[in-house]
Order: structure tokens, then C-alpha cells, then sequence
């Protein structure tokens, strides 16, 4: 393997525990064919072997082991002991009947950089975040039909984080083919869509977090879910005999689909769907003098409402003085951030400097269970959430 030597803040994150090594003047130097490179520092020790992707616009190296006397030879062997550990990690988990959708593999929180493994129901999804892996695809799939009860006809394979070119998964075996299927979580059904899209119908990261959110839930008869998407939390609510759930969305798309997911079920419950920008719901509920025991808050980082484009952290500062015209007495609010650019400190901060905010932080949420984070990896712990009552 060549030795390149990598830039004072990349060898300064790496030791504190980042995966990664993005592109700047000294890796843009690594060999342009090299599977493997050695990072080395100024002194020409060795810090870390990295997966080499000249092809990828930001991140060029992900670590793979920071042991100087790891040789390429050891790689296959590496990589089925840990995609081992990660399976049986996941089989540990507490109550695994709950749900038919969870992750196997986590990519660099499992050690295994940009490799993902998705479960829907019977169905896998191996989603990779780096070209690199496609050249030991074939070894990949012999590893995972050896460690797992997954069929090759059931598994399909799907390029992410490319903004520019989403694609959704495509079958290994067969044509191209589009499956719409049900599976359950936490007590509701939920329709999975497979080859239609790059988005599948549910957020497969937040539930474990629905999971250990069931007494929060249980306790809010009235609950408005905001920016719903198809609804897996208005579902869930309903689950839990909520009594009434307002979704909003501004796509009618998703409303559509969340219509279908509720025809899986069968509630006791009313539900309202919004087709609006959330700004407009918040009014009209507030001039019908609605209240609410739970407002669920999940903007994207940033949205639009076909008129003007705001950050999630701008929204939250819009909406407060809404949402606390919403609550009722002893009603609290679930705010989530799906961004590693602002820290839950930050989040934090800016909620709870608002002018508007006369609530108290109760909770804070993170990934976890089949989605861990890493320590000195903020770009893993993208998703945070935090309770107001």
C-alpha cells in the first residue's frame, strides 16, 4: 500500500475518533487506483489504512483499522467478522418481534464505513455510500446469505447520498420491478414501497425511538404530527388509542400513502390530514381553537413552502408561539433535528433561547439500539430530538 501523508486535521479527528478523511490538498494526492492507502503523519508513521474513493466528492478515505501493521491480506477476514458482530449485535436487542424494519449494519458506527443493511420485513436493502464496496459486492453477498436468514431474491441494492442522482433500490436477482408491501411496528401497519423511489415510506432510524416512546404516547389522546411524511408516528399514536391526530404535510403524495397506511389499520380514533405548508396549518388550527396533548415537530434541515426556503432551526423560531398556543395544559412538544451541522447543544440552545419558549426541557433523544453513533463522529448523529413540556 502507498503511503500518503494526510493533513494535520484529518490525523487530529482520526485519533479522536473520526472515520473519515474528506477531500483537501493532501488528499487529493492519494493514487488515483489504489484500493487501499496508508495515511501516514508528518514523521511518516503510520495513523490509519483508509478505503480509497478517488470517485467520491467529499469523503476519499474512510477508516478501516489504525493498527501500522494491518496488511491487505487481512481485509476479507475483517470484513465477516465484523459484519458477524454487527448481525448478532442486532439479534441481542431487546423485543425484536415489536418491529419488521430495522438496520443489521450501520455503516461506521459497525466499523463497516459506508455499508448499510436495511430489513423491511423479509426484504434487505444493502445501501452503499461509497462506490469502493462495489468491488467486493459478489463477497459482500456471500457474507451476508451466510450470517443472515436473507434469500438472494429477497435483497436489493441501492447508492446513496448522492443528491444529484437519488435512484431507488434495484432487485439483485431478476429485473427491475417495483413491490409495495406491508409490515408491522410497534402495533400499526405501514405500507413499504421498493423500486419506486429513493425514499421507501418510513424512517427506519427513528424506530427505536418510537419504541421507547410508548408511554409518551400512550399518555396524548390529542396529538398533532407535523411535516408527517406517511405518518408512521400519527400511525403509532393511533395505535395507542389517541382519540384524535392531525398530520400535516405539504406533499399530497405522502398524504396519499398515509391515507392507504390507515385502511392497514383499524383505530378507534379520528384523523385529519392537511395538505398545507406547515406555517398555514398552525394558523387555521389555531383560529379553530384546537389544543393538543403531543406536538410532533420533524422538519427536514431545510424546506420549502413553494414561496420561500428556511432552515429547520428559522421554522422552529416561527412556529413556537403557535405551538404553544396549540398545547394544552400539561401538553408537551417533541422537536426533532435531522442535521449533523448543528449539535444538540446547539439545538438546544437556540429552542431554548426563543423568546416564545416558556417550556421545560423534559428529554433528550438520540439514535440508537440498531442505529448507533460513534464518539468523535458528528456527521453519524445526525438525528436529535428533544422533549418540552
Amino acid at each position: 500500500m502507498q503511503r500518503c501523508e494526510l493533513h494535520p486535521i484529518s490525523i487530529k479527528l482520526i485519533k479522536q475518533g473520526h472515520p473519515w478523511v474528506t477531500l483537501d490538498s493532501y488528499s487529493r494526492r492519494f493514487p488515483v487506483t489504489d484500493l487501499f492507502v496508508t495515511g501516514v503523519d508528518p514523521r511518516k508513521q503510520a495513523v490509519a489504512t483508509l478505503l480509497h474513493d478517488p470517485q467520491h466528492k467529499t469523503v476519499r478515505g474512510r477508516v478501516w483499522s489504525q493498527d501500522p501493521q494491518w496488511s491487505e491480506k487481512n481485509f476479507l477476514n475483517d470484513l465477516e467478522v465484523r459484519l458477524l458482530q454487527a448481525i448478532k449485535k442486532r439479534e441481542e436487542l431487546a423485543s425484536p418481534g415489536l418491529r419488521e424494519n430495522k438496520y443489521w449494519c450501520f455503516g461506521e458506527a459497525d466499523f463497516l464505513p459506508g455499508l448499510f443493511l436495511l430489513q423491511l420485513k423479509d426484504q434487505m436493502i444493502i445501501q452503499l455510500y461509497t462506490s469502493w464496496w462495489f468491488k467486493f459486492e459478489d463477497t459482500l453477498i456471500d457474507l451476508i446469505l451466510k450470517h443472515s436468514s436473507f434469500k438472494k431474491e429477497n435483497l436489493w441494492l441501492q447508492v446513496r447520498g448522492d443528491e444529484k442522482n437519488q435512484t431507488p433500490p434495484e432487485p439483485l436477482l431478476g429485473p427491475k420491478r417495483e413491490m409495495n408491501f406491508a409490515l408491522s411496528e410497534n402495533g400499526f401497519n405501514i405500507y413499504a414501497r421498493l423500486g419506486v423511489a429513493y425514499d421507501y415510506g418510513l424512517y427506519t432510524d427513528m424506530a427505536a425511538l418510537r419504541t421507547n416512546m410508548k408511554s409518551l404516547m400512550a399518555e396524548s389522546p390529542r396529538v398533532l404530527n407535523l411535516y408527517s411524511y406517511t405518518g408512521a408516528f400519527s400511525l403509532y399514536a393511533l395505535a395507542l388509542d389517541a382519540t384524535e391526530v392531525v398530520s400535516v404535510d405539504l406533499s399530497g403524495k405522502y398524504l396519499e400513502w398515509l391515507e392507504e397506511n390507515l385502511k392497514l389499520n383499524s383505530f378507534k380514533g379520528t384523523h385529519q390530514s392537511l395538505k398545507m405548508a406547515t406555517a398555514e396549518a398552525l394558523k387555521k388550527l389555531c383560529k379553530e381553537g384546537r389544543q393538543f396533548d403531543l406536538i410532533i415537530c420533524d422538519p427536514p434541515s431545510s424546506s420549502s413552502d413553494g414561496q420561500k426556503k428556511s432552515s429547520a432551526l428559522q421554522s422552529y423560531e416561527e412556529m413556537w408561539p403557535d405551538f404553544q398556543k396549540l398545547l394544552a395544559p400539561k401538553g408537551r412538544i417533541l422537536s426533532f433535528l435531522n442535521t449533523h451541522t448543528v449539535t444538540m447543544p446547539k439545538f438546544e440552545s437556540v429552542l431554548k433561547g426563543l423568546e416564545s419558549n416558556k417550556l421545560k426541557m423534559q428529554k433528550k433523544y438520540f439514535l440508537q439500539d440498531d442505529c448507533p453513533a460513534i464518539k468523535g463522529f458528528p456527521e453519524g448523529n445526525y438525528l436529535k430530538g428533544i422533549l418540552w413540556q
